[in-house]
């Protein structure tokens, strides 16, 4: 027995065994069904919002987050059709500052994307009040700047 636990220790067994029994210990805390409990994890190991005033305020930032992500969105559109309905001039313009042009909509995607794999992570958690919180933002988001292409 010690000679399979000397083995192990020189190949670094006791210490992949410690940190898989931390994950392990992680994988069970996680509840992989819809809930309302306090302490779930949120983007980063340090925070993990447990207090009804810090649920809140997370819950808050991700209702802001999901209407900035609307805003984002309209502006993309709004960019586009501007695209569409001045394509000579603009084809011109592009031909003269090509990088130019494209900076703007790479940025937009960029952000997007960072945006959108958060708020999936944060669904991911499983927390109904912050799934709520995304929700209600995309909707407010969308009633106030979806009518921004019209």
């Amino acid at each position: 027995m010690s000679h399979s636990m000397d083995s192990m220790d020189g190949m670094g067994g006791m210490d992949s065994m410690n940190s898989s029994d931390s994950s392990m210990s992680m994988m069970m805390m996680m509840k992989t069904y819809l809930h309302f409990t306090p302490g779930d994890v949120v983007l980063f190991d340090t925070i993990h919002p447990t207090s009804a005033g810090t649920i809140f305020a997370t819950c808050l930032i991700f209702f802001l987050i999901s209407v900035g992500d609307r805003y984002l969105r309209a502006v993309a559109r709004r960019l586009e059709h501007y695209r569409v309905r001045n394509a000579v001039h603009l084809a011109e313009f592009e031909a003269a500052n090509d990088s130019k042009a494209q900076l703007p909509e790479g940025a937009n995607t960029a952000i997007a994307s960072l945006i959108h794999y958060t708020l999936m992570l944060v669904v991911m958690t499983f927390n109904v009040a912050y799934i709520i919180s995304i929700i209600l933002g995309v909707v407010v988001g969308e009633i106030a700047f979806g009518r921004l292409n019209h």
